[in-house]
């Protein structure tokens, strides 16, 4: 009689607490996820916060979110990484909650590639006791992760020497622009009688000369080629490739953004990009954006889009491209006789003849899945 009576009262509380659980397990649940970042450079490291909260009396045994993101966002939580569920886009946390309690997890995310990812939704899933029942609510997020391309280690192109001194300040060039002053320095016995500052030498009872900043008109075209063979253009580079070479345009615009240099941009991708020539931070990075979304499409031959371009304010002319056309090769010897430096960036082409030639090495290579703009 005991042991019925105790099989009563068990069988009692388990569907008791399972009618609970399945109708007021969700009840009063907040979930919350927020970015520290919404942008980044490849492979450096974002922290992604999930934030629960119980509003009512019931505790939570067990809870469960279960994160869908990109493969190429890897997750670390702690010492434990869960860059193995980062492959089916999954990526699932575990919490217990009592009652109107908050709790929140830290992640720590690796942004593998560049690109522009999404964290899509949310699907959080409690259960009682006994793990007898489940209910599952999603939440949509669309949260956005902007991965900028991050320069490839490879060797600096020569740039023009025709420039010397024009409008645009750099840190450090050839020789000084007579025409820019920025104070004064105090006199080494090097510097020309006519460089004395005789204002600062009566201030300071010492002898001091003009100190001038360094300049130049140095205006650089960096053309990105997207086109994989010489007869179509609408053939897909392969993803290594790819990679490559917007790693290396990241690398130029590095070296213009430290150097100072008004840098300018063209793609014949699917949707063409060409950008004013221009220096700074802020226009640095909106070419890195442009570069992160990029598709790996070619919207025209590159015959025809280098003849429709404008390069005559241009003092260097930089050609990102792994086939090198009998009409390009007569575009770039066009602007060397106007006295405008050309180079061409290639994994493939080890000279041309008649322009430098830099090595763009290769990256790692991406598996393509359904769903990714690659062949």
């Amino acid at each position: 009689m005991a042991l019925f009576v105790m099989a009563l009262i068990l069988t009692l509380v388990l569907v008791v607490q399972y009618q609970v659980y399945k109708n007021f397990g969700l009840n009063d649940i907040e979930y919350k996820l927020s970015l520290s970042r919404t942008e980044a450079f490849e492979n450096e490291e974002i922290e992604l916060t999930e934030e629960i909260i119980n509003n009512k009396w019931l505790p939570l045994p067990w809870a469960r979110s279960e994160i869908c993101c990109s493969r190429w966002l890897s997750f670390y939580g702690g010492s434990q990484s869960v860059g193995k569920d980062a492959q089916k886009g999954l990526v699932s946390g575990v919490f217990m909650l009592k009652g109107h309690q908050r709790l929140k997890r830290v992640w720590r995310v690796r942004c593998e590639k560049r690109g522009v990812f999404r964290i899509e939704d949310v699907t959080l899933a409690v259960s009682d006791l006994f793990g007898l029942v489940k209910p599952s609510v999603m939440y949509k997020l669309n949260e956005e992760i902007c991965v900028l391309p991050s320069p490839s280690e490879m060797e600096q192109p020569a740039l023009s020497s025709e420039a010397f001194i024009g409008s645009n300040t750099v840190r450090r060039f050839i020789l000084p622009d007579p025409f820019m002053i920025c104070g004064a320095k105090e006199y080494t016995g090097r510097e020309a009688m006519n460089r004395i500052h005789w204002g600062a030498t009566a201030r300071t009872g010492e002898l001091m000369v003009y100190n001038n900043e360094f300049t130049t008109e140095r205006r650089m075209l960096v053309i990105l080629n997207m086109q994989r063979i010489f007869a179509d253009e609408t053939q897909r580079l392969p993803i290594s490739l790819v990679e490559a070479h917007i790693k290396a345009a990241a690398f130029v615009l590095d070296q213009c953004y430290r150097s100072h240099i008004s840098v300018g941009f063209a793609i014949n991708a699917g949707e063409r990009i060409v950008t004013e020539p221009a220096e700074g931070y802020e226009h640095t990075v909106n070419i890195l954006r442009s570069l992160a979304r990029l598709k790996n499409r070619c919207g025209c031959h590159i015959d025809e889009f280098v003849n429709s371009i404008d390069c005559s304010e241009y003092t260097d002319v930089l050609l990102i491209s792994n086939i090198l056309t009998d009409k390009c090769a007569e575009f770039m010897r066009s602007l060397q006789v106007q006295g405008i430096y050309t180079a061409l960036l290639s994994n493939e082409i080890d000279e041309t003849g008649f322009c430098d030639v830099y090595h763009v090495p290769r990256t790692r290579s991406y598996p393509a899945e359904s769903g990714d703009d690659y062949e």
